[in-house]
């Protein structure tokens, strides 16, 4: 018989750059079984290079300091993955609430869109149905994630509904892939509703130009991507690195007069340092 598990996860993924780690997941036998400190605290910087949006040809690099927070509870637990709680149904089956963040920096000089609403950053959030494959866990192995987020816009002084999608995905976790360097593979496909697609790839007739046909997007296909990713501690020291592929070619959206490429990469490279651990 499993144990029961609540947990709760919000991952940070920044069209930005990486940004603040705060993660408050819920354990319980899981943390435990380590002897960790219970919480931590810490420091890092992080360096992204990426497009401006899913299809813009248009890339930069941004850098940015940002703070960690870790506790690791009976019933709450956090990591620098982010903000994660599971509800196991059974051994290999667990209902989570997930969540993930995509800053947005780049659209207001991109060429593409100019003249055009500049596009704020998004937060998405939703259940998911984890079905563990391989593995003795979730943290070891491959898994199928099944995760249908509502994703909101967010500005300094507001909050839009723009839509929701869905991303199924293959996950492979291998905690010491080579020299205690823990790696992960997701392998996945993207659906999107209209309204979402709308908000990133439309073009209304106020801001058609000569170059640039009015255009409604449609739900649909959202393209497929492949992401790996590694990490290592070091006592108080870690190093985390990850590069992602998006392949567009079959995109609801690929016909959009803001699409430059069916080709999206970004890659993100992440240092942090942690300078304080309770004693319990």
């Amino acid at each position: 018989m499993g144990v029961t598990l609540i947990k709760l996860k919000l991952d940070f993924t920044c069209n930005l750059c990486l940004s603040c780690v705060v993660a408050l997941s819920l354990s319980g036998a899981v943390a435990a079984a380590e002897s960790l400190p219970k919480a931590e605290l810490g420091i890092g910087l992080a360096s992204q290079y990426l497009g401006d949006y899913r299809g813009s040809d248009e890339a930069r690099v941004y850098a940015l300091p940002f703070p960690i927070l870790i506790y690791r509870g009976e019933i709450v637990q956090a990591d620098r993955s982010g903000i994660r709680g599971r509800f196991s149904i059974s051994e290999n089956v667990e209902f989570t609430i997930s969540g993930e963040a995509a800053l947005n920096g780049g659209s207001k000089n991109n060429k593409m869109r100019a003249g055009m609403t500049e596009l704020d950053s998004a937060f998405e959030i939703g259940p998911a149905v984890n079905i563990n494959l391989t593995g003795e866990s979730f943290d070891s192995g491959w898994a199928l994630r099944l995760p249908v987020r509502a994703v909101f816009a967010v500005s300094f002084d507001n909050i839009e509904h723009i839509g929701y999608n869905a991303n199924p995905k293959l996950t492979y976790r291998k905690p010491n892939l080579w020299q205690e360097w823990e790696g992960k593979l997701d392998v996945g496909f993207l659906w999107a509703s209209e309204q979402y697609h709308d908000y990133y790839y439309s073009v209304a007739p106020e801001f058609v130009t000569d170059t640039r046909p009015f255009y409604r997007a449609k739900a649909g296909y959202s393209g497929a991507y492949s992401k790996i990713s590694m990490k290592k501690r070091w006592q108080n020291l870690w190093v985390g690195w990850n590069l992602r592929y998006d392949n567009l070619a079959a995109a609801e959206f690929s016909d959009s007069p803001l699409m430059e490429t069916n080709h999206y990469f970004s890659t993100s490279l992440a240092f942090g340092w942690m300078f304080w651990q309770s004693r319990d």
